[in-house]
């Protein structure tokens, strides 16, 4: 009877035993619902706690914990909904995860390196998936998100050269003098977006080059998601530098598998000119306008050229055909090359003559691989292209190694290693408007339509005297040419970054992370001149340029999560603090003076002449800013239905900090930012037929962020250092503080703040079908940090103030719609709106306006109006031949003067200097000469007219021309995935749409091709299908080539409006006529067209710079097919692609002035909307191969 007993009880142990041990441990596989496939990274939680594990490749999971016999599983895995499995003492528990239709369950990265589900979030973001930014295959990723983000604006810079930065401004610019542009956090790691500004003087085109900035160094292909943080909640605990927005990159990491995964992609681009920079003319060929003879000019018989037979006032082409003439250009070729008469015609395509197809091969190769201790990611990544002007090219190698370790239960660790070098060879110059290095201004304003560019690109060169040929007219193509074929100007960076960091894992509910982080970037420059500026004779020169900047960052985190009332409540909490600034920056330049003695040897020791210090300079800045801050984030929520998050961060900012020398300062350098933001999910909480209301969720937020200054602004002559003195064995290396003694500082400079609200609903209908997206929200910057113009008996030229208010506001709104969604055929479109209104609602005391940009040459300039919008273009409505305001007739004493408005013109000096009775005796009329002059507004006494203002003690009359500013911004894109029949692989189509409307630009080029004859805009009036208007020409023959003017005669200041009239013979003064009605009077004839054109756009008239910005592009068609496994496996691999990529392939809408490009601008500046265009439309192709094994 023991032994029954003794074996009954040792059979319950055993079997008690087995069960305590088999509800310890847990396992499964885990797949998806689309394909059967096993899911590799999915994550397993014990519900409540962070105890869990990771798929492998094979789908499987394991998990050993005492704990987990009683407890709920949590399934979660990006792009699939989020399951939760009782355990109920089960050892085995496999799991097949559907599609989230709904993406409430996705995890969004969030400010500093948080993460949220989109459900919590209680403000707008926007997320981009890695393949999307691959496809594009572009060096910056905002160039990416182009169209498919509401409220983001984004010129993609394309126009100005391959490493081109792009214009981003989220929800409206907030400053009117600092960066517009949103932060780039790549993996935690802050890089600053740099402004360009171009600087746009005459021939200084050396700050206008297009390097880019840092983000074209890094690899595309390790990229795995880019997230838009739009309002200032989103972004509050970056402290002073979210105030713009962020852009949020996460590349790719490692992943438990078995063996080591390869990942291969491959790219190649290809970019095709099709259209030029602006509209041409192909009617009318070269001739001179000056002498009055337009259209007279005899190509061939004419024994000489003047200057302005480089443009096109000649006969047409029809009235020449089967004549023949000398080429202007091959008119001056040296002895020896073949320059016949030729065929009167035109060459309509010479503008690509300086221009080429481009090219980009990109290649990435990827390993990945890891356990659940440990994972690890190494790519190596290689870009090479060629640009659309010859030599200028892009070159670029990358490494990324990121690693995710557990030292042991508590510890883990994670490092990222970055480090690329790049090249840019001869990066395209985009600024001023010397044709010399502008390939848009030089094509459309110097070369005629006759002329043949391919045949003297060449011949330009004597092949006996290796010197250039022709007059000084023929300088500007001559130094283009000589650019392009003798000069190289080579930009070598090298990115260095490194982030390490360790968490610990205390409990299940509380853990510490503290990460440092360190971004180095070296550039340097190498100018090679072979010959001299005009052609290769010559001894050439030789320069460098080197610099060096770095920037770090340290975070600590404490986090604790816990739930409490049967897990109803969620209080998760951080607190954190960091230090971040830049490191010293060095920078160090040298040049060979006078020449070289031996032309080709790159060499300073081949310097004809000693070099000095005019050749030569040094730079040190040490750190100069430098920023502590703490913060701290508290998130509680109910039934995972209602979300509410508080935050706030105190920054202590040094460029903010007086010297000790300053008793005075006021030390505002402590900043606090507060935020709270909050969202309900009721579609959950009264439970919603999903069938109807799928997902329902309301979200507010309100939020302050704000901005520093420069550093040293706050100081008095404390700056950067250079060398001092002579050169020279003793003193070589004495460096002294640059002053700053053109400024007067403010001893109470206060931070800029931005205080924002955001209201927004997220709705989905019919299971995730429809989804509607909405969001308001509400801006003002205050205390903006301005340079303000002083007098000048101060001594000083300008001062530092807090002043301004600026006020953005506007609507987003995102639709989703799936109108098919089966396993076979998955079908989705997606569109997105945005609307936003700057205005200023106030700026200084005694300030209505203020300058943000000045404008180039006469054009208008961008300025910020109290009471109304800023970044508003405004200049005179008008300008003379000196650059001076046009006045503008006004009665005070009739309004309703039907006169009013028109500009003022007169006859420069005698008006009959020039003029014949007699039509037919062959002589010039005055309004055949270039004697009209329009009526400059500041020589009239107590002429103000009509909207004066008065700015900076003057009188001269301002029109607003518009905004720079949009008047809504869209995107439209849709997407069709099908699976092929019998398993052979799946075929996919995208397609975008992006445009905007309003918003205006200022063209210089348009002006100076149209007073060259070149444009399509100088048609008008010449010829009678043109509207040209009927005059007597030189042979005395009629001809429909005259423009009447919309101006008022005035003898108002100067000049004469007496005349000899035509139909009479009589002296007649038409002080007080139109234009017109002098003509139709008989008294003048029409002005010819050519000299209207001279008069009006030459010299500019600056209401006809302006342009609309309004436009739609058919931005991006991409087709890809993915290959099915049975076909792959064999040779192993998982999974391979290949897709096929159009992109920028034509403008639907085009409303800029003579179909210029609408992302030809100057810089990224969002006030500096200048176009010099400088390259022509180009559509890019890409073929894309992507392997994984």
């Amino acid at each position: 009877m023991k032994k029954i007993r003794l074996l009954t009880l040792l059979v319950l142990g055993l079997l008690i035993g087995g069960t305590a041990y088999a509800q310890s441990r847990v396992s499964g596989v885990v797949k998806s619902s689309e394909d059967g496939q096993p899911l590799a990274g999915v994550v397993v939680q014990i519900k409540g706690t962070t105890i869990g594990a990771l798929t492998g490749a094979d789908g499987t999971y394991t998990i050993n914990n005492a704990s987990v016999a009683n407890s709920t599983l949590v399934f979660s895995y990006a792009g699939m909904r989020k399951q939760e499995i009782p355990v109920a003492g089960k050892s085995t528990i496999n799991v097949t995860m559907q599609p989230d239709a709904l993406q409430a369950e996705a995890v969004t990265v969030t400010a500093l390196g948080g993460r949220k589900q989109n459900r919590a979030l209680g403000y707008a973001t926007s997320t981009v998936k890695g393949d999307e930014l691959a496809r594009t295959n572009t060096l910056s990723p905002a160039n990416a998100l182009q169209g498919k983000v509401a409220g983001v604006q984004i010129s993609s810079g394309g126009a100005s050269g391959l490493t081109a930065a792009p214009t981003v401004t989220i929800r409206g610019a907030k400053s009117l003098t600092k960066n517009n542009s949103p932060i780039y956090v790549i993996d935690g790691i802050i890089m600053e977006y740099e402004q360009q500004d171009a600087s746009m003087t005459y021939g200084n085109n050396s700050d206008g080059t297009k390097y880019g900035n840092q983000l074209k160094n890094l690899n595309p292909d390790d990229y795995e998601s880019v997230t838009v943080l739009k309002g200032a909640a989103a972004t509050s605990l970056y402290g002073a530098r979210g105030a713009n927005g962020a852009i949020v990159i996460t590349t790719k990491s490692g992943k438990a598998r078995k063996g080591i995964g390869v990942e291969v992609n491959y790219t190649h681009d290809w970019g095709v000119v099709y259209k030029n920079s602006i509209a041409l003319q192909n009617e009318y060929g070269m001739g001179d306008p000056t002498n009055g003879y337009e259209g007279g000019m005899m190509p061939g018989v004419n024994s000489t050229y003047t200057s302005y037979d480089s443009f096109s006032w000649g006969p047409s082409f029809e009235s020449m055909k089967g004549q023949q003439m000398y080429q202007y250009y091959k008119y001056y070729a040296p002895d020896g090359i073949d320059n016949p008469l030729e065929d009167y015609v035109a060459y309509k395509d010479n503008w690509k003559a300086y221009f080429q197809n481009s090219r980009t091969d990109n290649v990435s190769v990827a390993l990945t691989g890891g356990s659940e201790k440990a994972t690890f990611r190494l790519s190596y990544g290689y870009s090479d292209s060629e640009g659309n002007m010859p030599n200028n090219g892009f070159t670029r190698h990358s490494l990324n190694f990121t690693a995710n370790g557990k030292i042991n239960d508590i510890l883990s660790t994670n490092l990222n290693l970055q480090y690329s070098n790049s090249n840019t060879a001869n990066a395209y110059y985009n600024n001023g408007w010397d044709g010399s290095t502008v390939p848009g201004y030089m094509t459309s304003y110097y070369i005629n339509r006759n002329t043949d560019l391919k045949w003297y690109n060449e011949h330009y060169i004597d092949p006996v005297t290796q010197e250039r040929y022709g007059t000084s007219d023929l300088s500007v193509p001559n130094t283009m040419l000589n650019r392009i074929a003798n000069q190289d100007d080579n930009r070598n960076e090298q990115t260095i970054i490194a982030q390490l960091g360790l968490t610990a894992q205390f409990t299940d509910w509380l853990d510490a992370n503290v990460s440092i982080s360190y971004n180095n970037w070296q550039t340097f420059y190498e100018k090679k001149v072979y010959g001299g500026l005009n052609s290769p004779a010559g001894n050439g020169e030789y320069s460098i340029k080197n610099s060096t900047s770095g920037s770090y960052d340290g975070i600590a985190q404490l986090h604790s999560n816990n739930r409490f009332i049967d897990d109803n409540l969620e209080l998760d909490v951080r607190l954190l603090a960091e230090v971040y600034g830049n490191t010293r920056s060095t920078s160090y330049s040298k040049s060979t003076n006078g020449g070289m003695i031996t032309p080709g040897i790159w060499s300073f020791s081949n310097s004809q002449q000693a070099i000095t210090t005019q050749q030569m300079s040094v730079g040190y800045t040490p750190r100069n800013q430098m920023t502590v801050g703490v913060a701290g984030v508290v998130n509680l929520s109910w039934k995972d239905q209602v979300y509410l998050e508080v935050t706030g961060r105190n920054d202590w900012l040094s460029s903010l900090m007086y010297p000790s020398w300053i008793p005075n300062g006021q030390n505002n350098y402590s900043v606090f930012y507060p935020s709270v933001n909050a969202s309900w999910v009721f579609s959950d909480t009264f439970q919603i037929d999903p069938n109807i209301l799928s997902f329902g969720k309301l979200r507010a937020s309100w939020a302050q962020v704000g901005k520093g200054t420069d550093a040293y602004n706050t100081a008095d002559g404390a700056g950067g250092y250079t060398v001092g003195g002579e050169i020279g064995p003793l003193n070589s290396s004495i460096l002294m503080a640059s002053p700053n003694n053109t400024t007067l500082p403010n001893y109470d400079l206060k931070p800029e703040l931005q205080t924002s609200i955001e209201f927004g609903a997220d709705l989905r209908f019919l299971n995730g079908r429809i989804g509607v997206d909405v969001a308001y929200y509400k801006t003002n910057t205050k205390n903006q940090i301005l340079s303000l113009a002083t007098v000048t008996e101060s001594g000083v030229s300008k001062r530092w103030i807090n002043a301004g208010n600026i006020q953005n506001q506007g609507w987003e709104i995102q639709l989703d719609v799936a109108p098919i969604r089966t396993r076979t055929v998955n079908w989705t479109i997606s569109a997105n709106w945005s609307r936003n209104r700057g205005k200023i609602v106030e700026l200084y005391p005694g300030q209505t306006a203020y300058q943000i940009n000045g404008g180039f040459s006469y054009s208008p300039s961008v300025y910020a109006f109290e009471g109304g919008e800023f970044g508003v273009l405004t200049g005179g409505n008008g300008y003379n031949g000196g650059g001076r305001v046009i006045a503008k007739f006004y009665n005070a004493d009739d309004p309703n003067d039907y006169r009013n408005g028109k500009a003022l013109i007169a006859y420069a000096g005698n008006g009959d200097s020039n003029k014949n009775t007699n039509p037919q005796a062959g002589s010039l009329d005055a309004s055949t000469s270039m004697a009209y002059t329009y009526v400059n507004a500041n020589s009239i006494a107590g002429y103000y007219g009509d909207e004066a203002s008065y700015w900076g003690g003057k009188s001269n009359r301002y029109t607003s021309f518009g905004s720079v500013m949009p008047d809504f911004t869209y995107g439209f894109n849709t997407s069709v995935m099908v699976n092929l029949p019998n398993n052979s692989g799946s075929l996919d189509f995208y397609a975008q749409i992006d445009g905007r409307s309003g918003g205006h630009s200022v063209q210089t080029i348009q002006p100076y091709a149209t007073q060259a004859g070149n444009s399509k805009e100088s048609l008008y009036g010449r010829g009678a299908n043109n509207g040209g208007e009927a005059r007597i020409n030189y042979k005395g023959e009629w001809e429909y080539n005259g423009i009447v003017p919309d101006a008022v005669f005035s003898n108002a200041a100067g000049g004469t409006t007496e005349v000899t009239s035509w139909a009479t013979g009589q002296k007649v003064d038409l002080n007080g006529m139109t234009f017109r009605e002098a003509v139709d009077a008989g008294h003048i004839q029409p002005m010819l067209a050519s000299l209207y054109y001279r008069q009006n756009w030459g010299y500019s008239a600056t209401d006809m710079y302006v342009s609309s910005q309004t436009y739609m592009a058919l931005r991006e068609i991409t087709v890809g097919y993915n290959f099915p496994e049975k076909w792959i496996k064999h040779v192993g691999l998982q999974s391979a692609r290949l897709s096929f990529t159009a992109r920028n392939l034509c403008y639907i809408i085009n409303k800029a002035k003579g179909g210029s490009n609408p992302d030809s601008f100057i810089s990224n500046n969002v006030f500096s909307p200048f176009d010099f265009g400088t390259t022509p439309f180009v559509r890019n192709f890409s073929i894309n191969l992507n392997l994984r094994f």
